[in-house]
C-alpha cells in the first residue's frame, strides 16, 4: 500500500505537465519489462503459460479501465480524498458477493456497507474540497477494481503471482501502446523522465506484492492492511501538495476505514 500511495502521489505531482496516458504506459511497460526479465531469470518458461486466459483477459481489461477512471479522477482530487474512495472496494466485494455470487449479507453487513458508504458521501459531498466530475471518475475506478481484486485472489489459485503480474501488464501495455502516440508530447525533461520512471518502478512492486499477498494469505485477512492507504496518501498529500482533509472529510474517511475494518472482523468471525 506504500508503493501504491507513493505512486499515486508521484503520479498527481507528473500530471501537472504530462497526461495520464504517458504515465499508464510508462509503468506497464516497466512492469512487463520487469516481470519477463525475472521469470527469465528464473527459467521458467511454464509462467508464460496460463488456463485461465479468458480470467486473465478480463481482470487486465478491467485493469486498464481502473487506470483510466483513476488518473482522471487524481487529475481533479486530492490525494487522500482519492485514495478513501478506492477503500471503498472491500465494501464493494460484500456487495458483489451478494448479488452476483449470491452469498448472504446479514443485518449488520448491510449496516456496515450503509455506513461505509455514507463516510463516501462526506468525502464527496457538495461544497467540499472534491471535484464532482472526479469524485464520479473514482467511483467509476472502484467498480472496476473490485472486480480486479476479486479475479485477483481467484486466479491466485493456480496461477502463480508472476504469471498473473505478466498477463495483466502484457495487456495493459499493448492496449496503451495503441493510444499513446497520439498523446507524446514534443519534448520531456530529465526531471519528467526520472518521476516516470519512479512512478512505474513503485507501480510494479505494489501490484507484485498485492498479488504476493493475496497469494499467501485469504482476502479477509489481508483487507484490514488495504486502509494503510488512507494514512500514506495523507501524509503524501500533506508533503507534497500541503493538502490536509477538511473536518468533513476527515469523519469520512475514518467512518470508511472504521466501517470496512469492522466488516472485515464480522466477517472472519
Amino acid at each position: 500500500m506504500a508503493c501504491l500511495s507513493t505512486q499515486d502521489t508521484f503520479s498527481k505531482l507528473l500530471m501537472l505537465t504530462l497526461t495520464p496516458m504517458i504515465i499508464i504506459w510508462t509503468r506497464y511497460g516497466v512492469q512487463t519489462a520487469m516481470i519477463t526479465a525475472t521469470i527469465l531469470r528464473k527459467k521458467s518458461p511454464h509462467l508464460f503459460t496460463t488456463q485461465q486466459a479468458r480470467l486473465h483477459l478480463l481482470r487486465g481489461s478491467l485493469v486498464v479501465g481502473g487506470s483510466l477512471f483513476g488518473y482522471g479522477a487524481l487529475q481533479r482530487i486530492p490525494v487522500a480524498e482519492f485514495t478513501a474512495i478506492y477503500c471503498l472496494v472491500p465494501l464493494a466485494v460484500t456487495l458483489l458477493a451478494r448479488f452476483v455470487l449470491k452469498e448472504k449479507v446479514s443485518a449488520i453487513g448491510w449496516l456496515f456497507i450503509a455506513g461505509g458508504m455514507t463516510g463516501a458521501l462526506l468525502v464527496v459531498r457538495p461544497g467540499g474540497d472534491v471535484d464532482p466530475t472526479g469524485a464520479t471518475l473514482a467511483l467509476l475506478g472502484v467498480v472496476c477494481y473490485t472486480g480486479f481484486q476479486t479475479l485477483t485472489g481467484y486466479l491466485a489459485r493456480k496461477d502463480s503471482p508472476l504469471t498473473i503480474q505478466f498477463f495483466t501488464s502484457l495487456l495493459s501495455f499493448s492496449v496503451m501502446s495503441v493510444a499513446v502516440p497520439f498523446f507524446w508530447p514534443g519534448s520531456m525533461t530529465g526531471a519528467e523522465l526520472g518521476l516516470l520512471a519512479f512512478v512505474a518502478v513503485a507501480g510494479s512492486y505494489g501490484q507484485f506484492f498485492m498479488v504476493l499477498a493475496f497469494a499467501k494469505a485469504p482476502a479477509s485477512v489481508l483487507s484490514p492492511y488495504l486502509y494503510s492507504a488512507i494514512g500514506f496518501s495523507a501524509l503524501g498529500g500533506w508533503l507534497m501538495f500541503n493538502h490536509l482533509p477538511d473536518l468533513w472529510a476527515l469523519i469520512g474517511m475514518l467512518m470508511i476505514a472504521g466501517f470496512g475494518l469492522a466488516s472485515v472482523w464480522f466477517n472472519r468471525r
